[in-house]
């Protein structure tokens, strides 16, 4: 283990804060799935819909994030250390703070107080990691592109959220433009700041040289991150707008596959032996693109946004098909955590087994087929992973334990 490593595993054990958070965040999506089937005296549904949503964005993709470029940049910006335990602690308060806020609360004053500290931490977070001038110093193009791009969409993403409370402030009441402006979020959120950042960290812990950068591979990785701009539109596609609306996403999401598939295949000969969380969560991303590309055809445009559970399936194959994956993969290669081959196939197991039954009965209701039983089919499910997370959770702790005994022993 790296000394950057040991530093957070003994001061302040990071990894361990964020996979107990991923603990939190799969017990309050089991309970969203329970209030499917029964009820829950005194809670609001809609209440622990934000709180989970919000908490995984910021207690845990975005706390897993900021770790994995402070491990993979630490050269430099172990300089600025301080500054990043400021900001992992103060996220780690405001995600816990939203959770409860908006479970007990909803949108109301102080959980809007609490997300816009959220959005002034991660604009901390990307003016330090530009001002370490890493990205400037790595030599990998794939890396250097995917990585600003991502924290320039992670500035953008907060336009929404502002241009929202504008909306609201007026008393402007189109809905339509009230929920594009979470779109506009989510997506900049998600297939911007979360998935390029991951992706460009994945490149940056499994190419083995720098003959990634070409022109070819540079032109592709910056048509494959500039396209993430105008698929915006994708979102937008619920309200029926007009055909070159459409166009832009056909446009756009091609574009998107298009480079993606491109850019897999030119550095695929560069690649370590990929593992198979990894292997996983880039079938889990190649099949979003091509998810993306049909929304583009209105007749099943139209239909995909009439279906709640294909809406929930898309962000969940984004969210637990490829982002959790990628960071439990990159953990493990950093030293943060141990994931043994065994629990690694059980997760993949459980997120198969959600997204076929998301997917499958929004598929079936086509011919009029429709499941007896699904909240509770999905329920069960639900249920198994948190105790998932907890293994993956229990398994670091004695890792990091044997480690310390380890260290301990060679130092007699």
């Amino acid at each position: 283990m790296s000394s950057f490593s040991t530093y957070i595993s003994r001061k302040v054990n990071y990894p361990v804060w964020i996979l107990l958070n991923f603990v939190v965040l799969a017990i309050a999506g089991a309970l969203l799935r329970y209030m499917h089937v029964f009820t829950m005296k005194g809670v609001n549904y809609q209440f622990l819909l934000h709180a989970h949503s919000h908490f995984a964005f910021a207690g845990w993709m975005f706390l897993a994030i900021i770790l994995l470029f402070f491990y993979y940049f630490r050269t430099d910006i172990i300089k600025l250390k301080t500054q990043f335990t400021q900001i992992f602690l103060l996220t780690t308060v405001v995600s816990f703070g939203m959770l409860i806020s908006f479970f007990l609360t909803g949108y109301q004053s102080v959980s809007i107080i609490l997300s816009t500290c959220f959005i002034f931490i991660s604009y901390w977070f990307a003016f330090v990691v530009f001002k370490s001038q890493a990205l400037k110093k790595s030599n990998h193009a794939p890396v250097n592109i995917l990585l600003k791009y991502s924290l320039v969409f992670l500035v953008i993403s907060s336009f929404g959220p502002f241009f929202l409370g504008y909306l609201k402030g007026s008393g402007f009441k189109d809905m339509a433009l009230q929920q594009n402006s979470i779109y506009f979020y989510l997506h900049f959120q998600l297939n911007g700041f979360m998935q390029l950042a991951l992706l460009g960290l994945f490149f940056k812990s499994y190419l083995t040289t720098d003959l990634s950068a070409t022109k070819s591979v540079v032109f592709w990785i910056k048509v494959f991150a500039i396209s993430t701009l105008p698929l915006y539109a994708m979102f937008t596609l619920w309200t029926k707008p007009a055909n070159w609306v459409y166009a832009v996403v056909f446009v756009s999401a091609f574009a998107h596959l298009l480079a993606w598939v491109i850019l897999i295949l030119r550095l695929k000969p560069q690649f370590k032996p990929l593992s198979f969380l990894a292997k996983t969560a880039l079938l889990a991303v190649s099949l979003q693109f091509v998810c993306q590309l049909l929304i583009a055809v209105p007749q099943i445009g139209n239909w995909a946004f009439s279906s709640r559970n294909l809406i929930v399936g898309y962000i969940h194959l984004l969210t637990l098909g490829s982002l959790s994956p990628l960071i439990i993969d990159l953990f493990s290669r950093a030293g943060f955590c141990r994931s043994t081959p065994k629990l690694n196939y059980i997760f993949t197991a459980n997120v198969v087994i959600y997204l076929v039954i998301l997917f499958g009965s929004a598929f079936l209701t086509v011919f009029s087929i429709y499941i007896q039983h699904l909240p509770l089919y999905l329920f069960l499910v639900n249920l198994t992973l948190p105790f998932i997370g907890l293994a993956y959770l229990i398994n670091t702790i004695h890792y990091q334990k044997q480690k310390r005994t380890a260290e301990i022993a060679n130092n007699i």
